[in-house]
């Protein structure tokens, strides 16, 4: 269970990392592939008002993957602790 832990914080630090740095432009393709899905829904629905882009860019994305970079290493010390004291 510690190990699962401690590998689960450290794949969060690196999708973290990748948003928060906009590594090979993770955010910017995040926000044009939600663009997407919206319009495409909006085709699907008739529902026009979903064919505006979203108020959410590329900012929201690097938001989320700042607070996932700071949260996930207290996962992956609470792993390692829990697979030490097993």
């Amino acid at each position: 269970m510690g190990i699962a832990l401690f590998v689960l914080g450290l794949a969060g630090m690196v999708w973290g990392a990748r948003f928060l740095f906009n590594v090979r432009g993770a955010a910017d393709k995040a926000a044009a592939r939600r663009n997407d899905v919206r319009a495409v829904t909006a085709a699907r629905t008739l529902d026009m008002g979903l064919t505006e882009p979203s108020r959410f860019g590329a900012w929201f994305f690097r938001l989320v993957g700042g607070i996932a970079f700071l949260g996930s290493p207290v996962i992956a010390l609470a792993g390692l602790a829990v697979a030490t004291l097993e």
